[in-house]
């Protein structure tokens, strides 16, 4: 069994009862309705507490001494490498087990992006010297044959490279179009990654520690942690369209489907709850992301422009490339298909978490958890 969870005094203690002896607690001589009598400071272990710690802990993955990774592929692989540990740690947890290869692929996406971003930048780049030199000497004149030559060598091999066929800039020296909607996607795409993580992993932490009885018990006290002074909970999103430590149904469900051993149930409720709870409001429903997510999966299917959209789909191992056998879950062939519908998404979703279900149970339970251990160690996105 993998360590996943720090340990915590409160894991010995008991809920609702005095984390102190009374004798190791503070009397202070105070003064309460006109009358000095000796008051002993009693600490309780509440739900809030509990809720606190384990919060915390989730925030300490992804924001470090409290101050958040900024790169989000690095923040990427932080989360990857905590759903794995996730599974190793209590394979009971399958969800997570399918979460790490979710949450890797996503990490894929954002490598993609930041790749075509530098080729476009890398061609802009080639292509002013070129425009600065013919606006001074003209096209090849006898002034600059040999450098706009060379100019010109440079410019192709960056073109040849950069996969957009077209793009637009206001000012040379402020992103393009393109790269301005690359950088988009994949700000949101990191707030989900993000904001799913904080609102998930505390609940695993919590069952595992505190059992279903108290998370049963405690789970609407989840909420009234959020906005404390001097205890903050890190939630990026707007609580507005998404609040903190919402109850939904599904919560309970599958931690008590996970208790009872119906493992594939529980998969699907929180994979429901992933889609439909978190990811939906926080990402999903804005237009502009869901347009561009739409452009991104016709482009693929229709090989227009080539190279520049990349397929949505969820490979089941710590590697970016797609496999040519069954562990490669693609979402849709059809062009018009829609990734921001939330039926749609779920459907691949489940094929998904049925693929991975039967692999953990054939042949291939040795390779999937390899790859889980790997990303379990670097996050795994390359």
């Amino acid at each position: 069994m993998t360590q996943c969870f720090k340990d915590h005094p409160s894991d010995t203690q008991i809920l609702n009862e005095n984390t102190k002896p009374l004798d190791e607690c503070e009397t202070r001589i105070m003064e309460l309705y006109g009358v000095e009598m000796e008051v002993t400071q009693v600490p309780i272990l509440t739900c809030d507490c509990l809720w606190r710690i384990y919060q915390r802990e989730a925030e300490e993955i992804v924001a470090p001494g409290g101050v958040l990774i900024a790169d989000p592929i690095e923040r990427n692989r932080a989360i990857n490498a905590a759903y794995a540990r996730l599974w190793l740690h209590n394979s009971r947890f399958q969800w997570a087990g399918l979460a790490a290869f979710a949450s890797k692929q996503v990490g894929c996406g954002l490598l993609h992006a930041a790749n075509v971003t530098e080729l476009i930048e890398a061609e802009h780049e080639a292509r002013q010297p070129l425009r600065d030199n013919r606006r001074e000497w003209g096209l090849f004149t006898k002034h600059n044959m040999d450098d706009q030559t060379i100019l010109v060598q440079k410019y192709k091999a960056t073109d040849d490279l950069n996969p957009m066929p077209a793009d637009w800039r206001c000012n040379s020296d402020e992103p393009s179009v393109a790269q301005n909607q690359f950088q988009y996607v994949n700000e949101m795409m990191a707030l989900g990654n993000t904001t799913l993580f904080l609102d998930i992993f505390p609940l695993h932490a919590f069952y595992k520690k505190r059992g279903l009885a108290e998370l049963k018990k405690c789970l609407q006290n989840r909420a009234a942690i959020y906005g404390h002074p001097k205890f903050p909970v890190l939630w990026l999103v707007d609580p507005i369209k998404l609040p903190f430590g919402e109850v939904y149904e599904e919560i309970l469900k599958a931690f008590t489907a996970i208790e009872a051993g119906e493992i594939a149930e529980s998969v699907k409720l929180l994979a429901h709850h992933e889609q439909k709870n978190i990811l939906q409001p926080t990402i999903y429903k804005e237009s502009r992301l869901a347009l561009l997510l739409r452009a991104n999966h016709a482009s693929f299917v229709t090989d227009m422009p080539s190279g520049v959209a990349q397929a949505i789909e969820l490979t089941l191992s710590n590697k970016c490339q797609r496999a040519d056998d069954d562990s490669t879950i693609g979402f849709s062939d059809n062009p018009l298909a829609d990734l921001s519908n939330v039926e749609q998404r779920m459907e691949f979703v489940l094929r998904a978490a049925k693929r991975f279900n039967t692999m953990l149970h054939d042949h291939n339970r040795s390779a999937l958890e390899q790859s889980i251990k790997e990303i379990a160690q670097a996050g795994a996105v390359q």
